[in-house]
C-alpha cells in the first residue's frame, strides 16, 4: 500500500473520532452547559492521533478504542428490548451500524500502527 493511501486512511479514521467527540461537544453545548469540560477532553483524546505521529501510538490507539467500541457494542446489544415495537428496530440497527463503523475506524488505526510503508509489510517494531 502506498504511503499515500495510509496518511488518507489515518486522517479518514482520525476524523470520524474526531467527528463523534464534536458532535457530542456540540450537543453537550445544545442542552446545558455543565459537562463541557468533558467533552473538550473528549475532543483532544479524540485528536490525539494527529498530534502524535507515531506509528505504535497509533497501535495502542487503535487497540484501545476497538476494544472500547467493542464494549459499547456488546452492552448495547445486551440491553436492546426485543418485546417493542418494529419501530425500534431501525433505531437499533442505526446504533449497531455506528459501533460498527467506530469498530472498523479503530482497526484501520491499528492498520496504521502495524503496517510499514519503507519495508512494504507489517512489523510492530
Amino acid at each position: 500500500m502506498a504511503k499515500n493511501k495510509l496518511t488518507i486512511l489515518k486522517y479518514t479514521a482520525t476524523g470520524y473520532f474526531i467527528l463523534i467527540a464534536a458532535l457530542s461537544l456540540a450537543e453537550t453545548l445544545w442542552d446545558s452547559k455543565s459537562y463541557v469540560w468533558r467533552d473538550v477532553i473528549l475532543l483532544v483524546i479524540a485528536s490525539l492521533p494527529l498530534l502524535i505521529n507515531k506509528r505504535l501510538f497509533y497501535f495502542g490507539y487503535g487497540i484501545l478504542m476497538s476494544l472500547l467500541t467493542l464494549t459499547i457494542l456488546i452492552a448495547y446489544i445486551a440491553m436492546h428490548n426485543y418485546s417493542k415495537a418494529n419501530d425500534s428496530l431501525a433505531y437499533f440497527l442505526l446504533g449497531c451500524m455506528v459501533n460498527a463503523l467506530s469498530l472498523s475506524c479503530a482497526l484501520a488505526l491499528v492498520y496504521v500502527g502495524t503496517y510499514s510503508p519503507e519495508k512494504n509489510r507489517f512489523q510492530l517494531f
